[in-house]
């Protein structure tokens, strides 16, 4: 990083980033939307830090990708479960609707209704269940 100059009011300027070798430019940018109170935290957080907004940001998501913790093979596991489970209720769901445009097309409910509602709640249930465990090994 550089050296920051003193301002005309005698105040020391944030600090910005160092230049690239060469002269060369960032030509890359990234833009993100924040909301006012977003905003004021970064920038109050910024300026305690005394850098930049765009310095600051850069450093906390640098320092952020270091400490990155391995991923948990158990999360994966959990995770992998619940998208399963997502996609099972959707079937689910997809059938019931078949199943409820026949009922109302011919006055009579089929069969397969309470034994996919059986199985629709077999799934929520498990789908919870994983809900909860994933909750006690979030930090």
């Amino acid at each position: 990083m550089t050296t920051p100059k003193r301002g005309s009011d005698g105040a020391k300027p944030l600090q910005r980033r160092a230049k690239l070798s060469g002269g060369r430019r960032r030509e890359r940018e990234l833009r993100i939307r924040v909301c006012d109170q977003e905003y004021e935290e970064f920038y109050e957080a910024a300026t305690r830090a005394g850098l930049a907004c765009s310095a600051f940001v850069v450093t906390m998501v640098r320092t952020a990708m270091r400490e990155q913790r391995p991923v948990d093979g158990a999360l994966v596991a959990l995770h992998a479960e619940l998208r399963n489970a997502s996609r099972q209720m959707n079937a689910v769901g997809v059938n019931l609707n078949q199943l409820v445009r026949h009922a109302n097309a011919h006055d009579q409910v089929p069969e397969p209704v309470e034994w996919l509602a059986a199985y629709c709640f077999q799934v929520v249930r498990r789908a919870e269940a994983v809900i909860v465990e994933l909750g006690r090994r979030l930090p």
